[in-house]
């Protein structure tokens, strides 16, 4: 499964292809663990099992996004390979994310 919800803590562990196929996924997992948080907290996206991510992927990872902050949670991406941090940082995506 492309998408895991942890709840110790409350986070995301993405692996895999972040594709058009999961991009519902990612948005729903996203807004029950975005949920489970309270406001001021932080919430984690583990992209360090991410092979691939498309345009669909990005979209999912803005929603999630919006979903967390709207709640007053900031939202990191974490453990991502070189390869992905660039696609993160030249899509732009990466202002919205804190990236440790």
């Amino acid at each position: 499964m492309p998408v895991d919800e942890r709840s110790e803590p409350p986070q995301l562990v993405l692996s895999g292809e972040i594709d058009v196929a999961v991009a519902d996924d990612l948005r729903s997992a996203g807004s029950r663990v975005a949920a489970a948080l309270d406001p001021g907290s932080r919430l984690d996206i583990d992209m360090g099992g991410v092979s691939f991510i498309d345009s669909s992927g990005f979209g999912a990872l803005v929603a999630v996004h919006h979903a967390a902050t709207s709640k007053g949670l900031s939202t990191a991406l974490v453990n991502l390979t070189p390869g992905v941090r660039r696609l993160v940082e030249l899509s732009g995506i990466g202002e919205l994310f804190v990236l440790p």
